[in-house]
């Protein structure tokens, strides 16, 4: 049985692939996460680079990197640095869609396949006081954007047009079905 691991730290990722019934090691990657070109570009690159680092170091294993990029418009959102730079990014978001992509790289011995979701996600429009209760639980400093829709950021979402696990960090369907025809 060949194995599998997730070149990523991310709970979420790792919450995804136990929930579609994968057994597999966790082995985190050490990629800056900086802008490669456009939002799709930038998925997909990050992911392929964390899979890669991972890859040189387990040849003969199924290595999965995945990248998940917010964009309003053509404008990335990392994740935020500080409470200010939290906030601000939550202004921006109040009122709009805005569209979360997520690249995925899976690589294995004699091959490669790699993908990317898009969803549109709509937040209501926020208060400053909605803004500022919610940097206050710190869930936003570690979320591409600066929120969580499976955790507390979820009350700010009006509307998903996509595969919600995309914007939770993993595409659920399409990871399934690569991952089935890799791993045999």
């Amino acid at each position: 049985m060949k194995t599998l691991i997730l070149a990523s730290q991310s709970k979420r990722r790792v919450e995804i692939l136990s929930m579609l019934g994968f057994e597999f090691l966790v082995v985190p990657s050490c990629v800056e996460e900086s802008p490669l070109g456009g939002p799709i570009l930038t998925a997909r690159r990050l992911a392929f680079r964390k899979a890669f680092t991972v890859w040189k170091e387990y040849r003969s294993a199924v290595v999965l990197g995945a990248d998940t990029v917010v964009a309003l418009g053509e404008d990335m959102m990392g994740k935020p640095r500080d409470k200010k730079e939290a906030v601000e990014m939550l202004r921006r978001l109040s009122g709009r869609w805005h569209r979360v992509v997520t690249g995925v790289c899976v690589l294995f011995p004699g091959g490669r396949s790699s993908f990317h979701d898009t969803a549109w996600v709509k937040f209501r429009s926020l208060s400053e006081e909605d803004i500022e209760s919610y940097v206050d639980t710190q869930e936003p400093f570690d979320k591409a954007g600066a929120y969580a829709v499976q955790g507390m950021g979820a009350r700010f979402v009006e509307r998903i047009v996509g595969d919600f696990y995309t914007v939770m960090g993993l595409p659920a369907s399409k990871t399934y079905s690569v991952l089935k025809k890799v791993l045999g």
